[in-house]
């Protein structure tokens, strides 16, 4: 019997992941079932479960997936030259979000079932804080290198500041799940002029 290598068993994962998402999509969090997970990937029940246990496992591994890609980004935002404006970062991780869900309004449906599901709220509360923290690291390095502030008193002023980004990128989610003509690039551009630097 062959062996399965570990980049095999990476797409497969990741073609479970693409499934689910596109079930989360269409059906909700709450909605959705492994049942329907199975019939949408065209796997077995047995080839689905040999990687994931459960839904919960399923979500968990998809903002895992997605958060974990777009620090990356932020990462080498933060060791490029010229140094881009903070409000750069919420255009990345914006773009990064949107290429990978493709459609916002599955962020807001996990936001809404957060409120009621106390599992669904760790993880959520869990993405916001990792997404916090990029956004610290990066303003610590930005108020370092632009502003020539020392390093306690840079990362002081990214620890306010930081929830505004996070802010942000939460407001560009909701207005493009729910306004049909929302202006992405435009509200992005803002940003850009009206973040603090």
């Amino acid at each position: 019997m062959p062996r399965v290598t570990e980049e095999y068993r990476a797409a497969r994962r990741e073609e479970i992941v693409e499934a689910a998402l596109r079930v989360f999509l269409r059906k909700g969090f709450q909605a959705a079932s492994m049942a329907d997970i199975i019939t949408e990937s065209g796997l077995s029940a047995g080839a689905i479960y040999g990687y994931f246990d459960s839904k919960s496992e399923l979500i968990h591994q998809t903002a895992a997936q997605v958060v974990g890609a777009r620090v990356l980004d932020v990462e080498k935002l933060a060791a490029s030259e010229p140094l881009p404006v903070p409000a750069e970062v919420v255009r990345v991780l914006m773009t990064g979000v949107q290429r990978e869900l493709r459609d916002p309004r599955i962020l807001v449906q996990l936001w809404g079932e957060a409120v009621t599901d106390p599992a669904l709220r760790a993880l959520a509360a869990g993405v916001v804080e990792r997404i916090l923290r990029t956004f610290e690291d990066y303003l610590t390095v930005w108020h370092q290198r632009m502003n020539g502030h020392a390093e306690a008193e840079a990362a002081a002023l990214a620890a306010e500041q930081a929830p505004l980004f996070v802010s942000a990128c939460q407001g560009c989610m909701l207005q493009s799940a729910l306004i049909e003509d929302f202006d992405r690039d435009g509200y992005l551009d803002l940003l850009v002029r009206y973040l603090p630097r």
